[in-house]
Parts: C-alpha cells; structure tokens; sequence
C-alpha cells in the first residue's frame, strides 16, 4: 500500500482523476465502468496477474483502445516482449523516480488523449 500511496501522490499533482483496484478482476470491472484514458497495471497482483490482465483488456474490443502502461520488476524478457507487441502498452521497470512515471504518463496521454484525463 505504501507504494501504491505514493504514486497516487504523485499523479495527484496532475489534473487526472485516479481509479484504484486491487486485483486484476477488480481492475478490469472498473475499467469498463470508467473507461479511463490510460492504465497504469503492476505485473505482480494477487488473483490475476498484470500480464493476464492485459490480455483481458487487449481481447476486449471495447477496451483494446486504451493504453496501458505496465510497472514491473520482472526481467523476463520473453513476457515484457508479449507485452509490449501492442504499440498502446509500455512499460517502466521498478524501481524508478516518480518524476520518470509523471514524464511517461503525460506523454503517453500526450499521444493518445489530450488531459485532463482519468488514470
């Protein structure tokens, strides 16, 4: 929770309304229900993984538009390729600056949505 408190605080300073989930489940009912500009997902999440997760949102049309940007500490590098095959989804490897989320957030909502934007 620490963490995810922190990069709240740390979006907060931009004009983004924030959605919070705590599994991928959760986060795909929400994200349907909000339809948000961009997602920020974790790899590592309890039930369904960040990575299943994204393979939910990229299967489902009504979703597959939204970027996604993945937060990981995993260096496998045959499931970040996967990932990253859809020019929508980046990634950000852990640890890293806040100040490197906020620049990676404004300029993926830069390339795909003008702000104020929900995240």
């Amino acid at each position: 929770q620490p963490v995810l408190d922190a990069l709240e605080r740390a979006l907060r300073k931009e004009p983004y309304k924030i959605y919070e989930a705590s599994s991928g489940e959760e986060g795909i009912t929400l994200i349907r229900d909000k339809m948000p500009d961009l997602v920020l997902l974790d790899v590592v999440m309890p039930e369904m993984n960040g990575l299943d997760t994204l393979v939910a949102i990229r299967q489902d049309a009504a979703l597959a538009h939204i970027p996604v940007l993945m937060l990981t500490g995993v260096k496998d590098s045959e499931k970040l390729t996967t990932a990253l095959e859809n020019p929508r989804t980046d990634f950000l490897a852990k640890p890293f600056l806040l100040e490197m989320l906020q620049q990676k957030v404004r300029s993926i909502l830069h390339t795909y949505k003008s702000p104020p934007a929900t995240v």
